[in-house]
């Protein structure tokens, strides 16, 4: 009888640890994954570039305002120089903006960008 209550408390205590925590984190960001970008080395590989962006939970319908393009360019080593560039409209405070990589390991940078203005970011993507 004892185990019992002991394991029903267990359960009580856990799920009431999961509802907090999920309402605890509800209110803190938005994030939102842009379609990957697909880019070309110069060497005639494709890389994909995934960028998110993450906002207060209060500004996410501005979210789809946030411009993102990316370029390519030699790195002087054989690899490849991706420079990612990203606009946040004035009506989103800041914005946390993530640009990687995946090319037999993430590569990846990441930046704050205050509303109305724009920020680039380059990843190094070497040859191997």
């Amino acid at each position: 009888m004892k185990a019992k209550r002991v394991v029903a408390g267990v359960a009580l205590a856990g799920a009431m640890f999961l509802a907090g925590a999920a309402s605890a984190s509800a209110n803190i960001s938005w994030c939102v994954e842009d379609p990957p970008v697909q880019v070309q080395t110069p060497s005639g590989a494709n890389l994909v570039v995934h960028t998110s962006v993450s906002v207060p939970n209060n500004q996410a319908k501005f979210v789809s305002a946030v411009s993102v393009d990316a370029v390519t360019a030699p790195d002087g080593t054989g690899g490849t120089l991706i420079t990612v560039y990203v606009s946040v409209p004035s009506k989103i405070d800041a914005a946390r903006v993530t640009a990687s990589v995946q090319k037999y390991k993430v590569y990846s940078a990441s930046t704050t960008v205050a509303g109305g203005s724009s920020a680039t970011i380059v990843l190094d993507v070497p040859a191997t």
